[in-house]
């Protein structure tokens, strides 16, 4: 008897609904949340709308001992800024250097801890890798913003909630040349060139065909009238 009553009261038919509606969304944002261009809390900037032609090159993965030395060394024989987000164990390793990077007017970033997918549901991971990455910038005595870049692009939905409490931006991008597949540096100047607009940010790592690139891709991109600016420059066009 009791189970008819239960099934027959109206409370039980909207709980059904009401769970039921709960399930198709959290379903829907699951498989939302797989795209760059999604992110259900907080800020996420793939690129900034605007007429100014101005682009913002960033590197993930640093910093890497000599591959990265050789990357500043032609970014300041380019006069170029750039943004830099940085992987927490790779700056234990490199502090002196990390420092080097911000004293020659470069942005750094956050770029995790340990350069693990960010796309399952471990908060306390979440928090922990971006909290103790901030640190060692910190240390380093860089006083600027620090933004964030999950490892991959791969956030879901409780990495976007971490930031959001911790009040960062996630920062990705538009024009990817691919230079993690060990493409070639001719290749990757062409896609940069052909993709680029207005506000966008590419993205980049430390690696030998990024630095055999990187004059290629600075004097084409000034070629079509494009100023070279670090990400926060680029988000100030917002304002």
């Amino acid at each position: 008897m009791w189970l008819r009553r239960v099934l027959t009261h109206p409370g039980f038919f909207i709980a059904v609904l009401l769970s039921g509606l709960f399930a198709n969304t959290w379903y829907w944002l699951h498989q939302r949340s797989g795209s760059n261009a999604f992110q259900w809390i907080g800020e996420s900037v793939d690129r900034v709308p605007t007429q100014q032609p101005m682009v913002a090159l960033t590197f993930d993965d640093g910093p890497r001992g000599n591959v990265s030395r050789r990357l500043l060394t032609e970014l300041n024989r380019l006069n170029t800024k750039a943004t830099f987000f940085l992987v927490g164990r790779q700056i234990k390793q490199h502090p002196q250097f990390t420092t080097e990077l911000w004293r020659s007017g470069h942005q750094l970033a956050n770029h995790s801890y340990a350069h693990k997918a960010m796309d399952d549901g471990n908060l306390w991971r979440f928090w922990q890798e971006v909290r103790d990455t901030d640190q060692l910038i910190r240390q380093t005595g860089y006083k600027g913003p620090i933004h964030f870049r999950a490892p991959m692009g791969k956030k879901r939905l409780a990495l976007p909630l971490v930031l959001a409490l911790q009040q960062k931006i996630h920062v990705l991008w538009d024009v990817n040349p691919r230079d993690y597949r060990n493409t070639a540096p001719e290749k990757m100047i062409e896609t940069v060139l052909k993709k680029v607009r207005p506000g966008s940010i590419v993205l980049l790592h430390d690696r030998p065909n990024t630095v055999a690139a990187l004059a290629g891709m600075v004097e084409g991109l000034r070629a079509k009238g494009y100023q070279l600016v670090t990400v926060d420059q680029l988000l100030a066009q917002r304002r």
